[in-house]
């Protein structure tokens, strides 16, 4: 009987003890604590925490982005670490961020060009293009920015960084060339987006270093036109400007020899003799008609086939007292007004036939045929019948 009632006893306090430990191990367990995160999913009354190593659920709807200071009950799930909050305030982080230096580029997405592209979780207040240096934390593949720190434009082209740079547009089409005063670089704008030449833009895009500097534009919105580039006049413009002037025609061909310019004038047709006013662009080594007009047809030129100028631009007019063609094809004809006359030389390969007593009209330029006054002509539309 004394047994029995000892064993009772002791049983007792076993379970007295047990209860104090599982008492214990409860009261561990609902014990409050704190954890500082930066907030990168939420949604449902549900958001996630994480500080770079460890990543905690809280059962609250919080701002991604945003770094929070959790106090509450933790547990564990099979999804992981969890908190019921208890407070919620926001907080510095307590914990390492990690920091990038790069390129802002929004462009179907939130990016970092380092030149290598980091894609952001959230959009920052900084202009494209801009340097920026970044401090956050990586996530599920993206960066989530806390704070940020602005640098400015790039002041030179690196390859798969973002430069803005103004210019004008010396060719545009397939090739659009800017010339921003001192090299020609290579844009690719947008898709619709055609550039005119002689506009003076300004370019924001993705420096690549190819060939040539290239300029890879994402959007309209990176194109600024300023207007139409500097004008000057013809003796003095440089590469970029637009050349303004009158100028006579000297030859003719796929261009437009001039006397005004040692360059050759694209993109207007002419005869020989037609005066011009000229509004042109200055390329390298060419000019690109922009806006040209004949203001004086070589036919309002004088006679001035008693005024030999050797070297010199003129227009004749007379009739033809004779005319040899030699073995070779080469040929003369003496073309005479009242007391003056010249020689009109006639190479084969104009295919010029002429007749005594004929009256010629051409133009071309004094030169001399074996000490004699003598007239050469470009081609056969520069000989007309008559005083045309």
């Amino acid at each position: 009987m004394v047994r029995s009632k000892k064993f009772v006893m002791v049983l007792s306090l076993g379970l007295i003890l047990v209860f104090m430990l599982l008492d214990f191990i409860g009261n561990e367990r609902i014990e409050s604590r704190a954890f500082t995160g930066l907030c990168v999913r939420s949604g449902g009354g549900f958001s996630l925490l994480t500080n770079g190593e460890r990543t905690i659920g809280v059962y609250a709807s919080l701002e991604v982005g945003k770094v929070y200071r959790i106090t509450g009950v933790p547990f564990n799930t099979t999804g992981g670490e969890r908190i019921r909050p208890e407070r919620i305030e926001p907080a510095e982080p307590d914990f390492p961020l990690e920091s990038i230096t790069g390129a802002y580029w929004p462009s179907r997405g939130y990016y970092l060009l380092t030149p290598e592209r980091i894609r952001l979780a959230l959009t920052i207040n900084v202009s494209k293009g801009e340097l920026v240096e970044v401090e956050g934390l990586f996530y599920g593949g993206r960066f989530y920015p806390v704070r940020h720190r602005r640098l400015g434009m790039p002041k030179k082209p690196l390859d798969g960084v973002p430069w803005l740079v103004e210019g004008v547009i010396l060719y545009s089409g397939r090739n659009t060339i800017l010339w921003n005063g001192s090299e020609e670089i290579v844009v690719y704008p947008p898709y619709g987006l055609e550039l005119e030449p002689g506009q003076r833009v300004r370019v924001l895009g993705v420096a690549r270093f190819y060939s040539r500097l290239t300029l890879l534009v994402d959007s309209r919105e990176d194109v600024e036109i300023l207007g139409l580039a500097d004008r000057a006049p013809v003796s003095s413009a440089g590469v970029g400007q637009i050349v303004v002037g009158n100028c006579t025609v000297l030859g003719t061909g796929r261009s437009l020899k001039l006397d005004c310019a040692d360059l050759r004038l694209y993109g207007f047709s002419a005869r020989v003799g037609d005066s011009l006013r000229v509004e042109a662009l200055r390329r390298p080594s060419s000019l690109l008609c922009l806006n040209c007009t004949v203001i004086r047809p070589r036919e309002l030129l004088p006679n001035s086939i008693c005024n030999f100028s050797e070297g010199s631009f003129a227009r004749i007019s007379g009739n033809v007292s004779w005319v040899k063609v030699y073995r070779n094809g080469f040929g003369l004809a003496n073309v005479t007004d009242g007391n003056c006359w010249v020689l009109l030389k006639l190479r084969k390969s104009l295919g010029i036939t002429l007749q005594e007593n004929e009256t010629v009209t051409a133009y071309g330029f004094f030169t001399t045929y074996r000490g004699m006054p003598a007239f050469e002509i470009e081609s056969g539309d520069d000989v007309c019948s008559g005083n045309c």
